[in-house]
């Protein structure tokens, strides 16, 4: 990395406080329960958890947005949740966190989505509680999801779509949201889940990790990643593929230009959350690059290597991310481009 470099990297993350950005998807409350696992339960050989906290933390489409405005932008979160004890917790989340969350609606009918990680000592997950229905949400409630971007859109520097097959984002939802961002003009990055990929049809960016992309392409470990993504842009119309390597890097396709990044040396203690790290942090440094995809697809980088320092989702600030560029910077002897 040299120095220009640097400095450029350096001018984007200060310009992300002037994004706007809507994410819509599945909203998620993560719960963490911290405790001492020394025993074995007399009931059945399991390890009883003796919790000693608790911490609540946005996941899915929320993890996006609060990575956002970690950052120092502006950012809307749309999605569905329940009417119950987990929904006032995560809403004063959003709150504290300074995401605007004017766009959630509440169903009833559904319970807000809960994923309660039990964690012992030496940070050793002992399971995970999942509490969910992946039902589609009513017509009514996708409708309302539709008039929510329909009455912001024209601010919007992107649109990011969070899908964790929770029931928010249909294939009818995703068609008809992709049809308004095409009048309006504006970009749309899906992050997506699942085998089915056609139901993404015409998104802009497409955002799967290796194992997302092989699954949806049926395809082996070994098959050309070019191979991979020209398939994902065949079965999704996305103009741009993006997959997300793990401790191998980044790798970006878009029919005929290739990017392909390492990705930054850092110890991974939990990789819980880093995808959405990496999402909210593309589309922000896509956001104010002008579209710049390498520029884009290192800061995102980074920032994922942030994440997996640190137990459960993270949303990292500005001066964290510059420090981890400084220290790249430092140590490939300011020559390196």
């Amino acid at each position: 990395m040299n120095k220009a470099l640097k400095n450029t990297l350096f001018t984007s993350i200060e310009k992300f406080q002037d994004a706007k950005i809507l994410v819509i998807g599945d909203i998620i409350l993560d719960e963490y329960l911290w405790g001492k696992a020394n025993r074995l339960s007399p009931e059945a050989p399991v390890p009883i958890l003796e919790v000693k906290n608790k911490t609540y933390l946005p996941g899915g489409a929320a993890n996006v947005a609060n990575n956002i405005a970690s950052l120092g932008a502006k950012v809307y979160l749309c999605g569905v949740i329940g009417s119950d004890m987990y929904s006032g917790l995560l809403l004063n989340l959003l709150k504290k966190n300074k995401i605007d969350y004017k766009f959630v609606i509440t169903d009833e009918t559904r319970p807000t989505t809960v994923k309660t990680r039990l964690i012992a000592q030496n940070n050793k997950h002992l399971a995970r509680i999942d509490i969910e229905v992946d039902s589609s949400v009513e017509k009514e409630l996708s409708k309302k999801i539709f008039n929510c971007l329909e009455s912001i859109i024209d601010e919007l520097d992107l649109i990011i779509l969070s899908d964790y097959i929770k029931g928010v984002l249909s294939e009818e939802l995703i068609k008809d949201i992709v049809k308004l961002a095409n009048r309006h003009d504006k970009m749309i990055l899906m992050d997506p889940k699942g085998q089915d990929f056609s139901k993404y049809s015409g998104v802009d960016i497409l955002v799967p990790n290796m194992n997302e992309a092989l699954i949806a392409t049926k395809s082996s470990p070994e098959k050309p990643l070019k191979e991979i993504a020209a398939e994902l842009r065949k079965v999704c119309l996305a103009d741009k593929v993006i997959i997300t390597l793990s401790n191998e890097g980044v790798y970006y396709f878009d029919g005929i230009d290739e990017i392909s990044l390492k990705s930054y040396s850092t110890d991974v203690y939990d990789a819980t959350g880093a995808g959405d790290t990496f999402v909210a942090t593309l589309g922000l440094g896509l956001a104010v690059s002008d579209f710049d995809y390498k520029q884009a697809l290192m800061l995102a980088n980074y920032a994922a290597a942030l994440a997996v320092r640190k137990v459960g989702t993270f949303a990292i600030k500005p001066a964290q991310l510059k420090e981890t560029i400084k220290i790249a910077y430092n140590n490939s002897g300011a020559n390196i481009g």
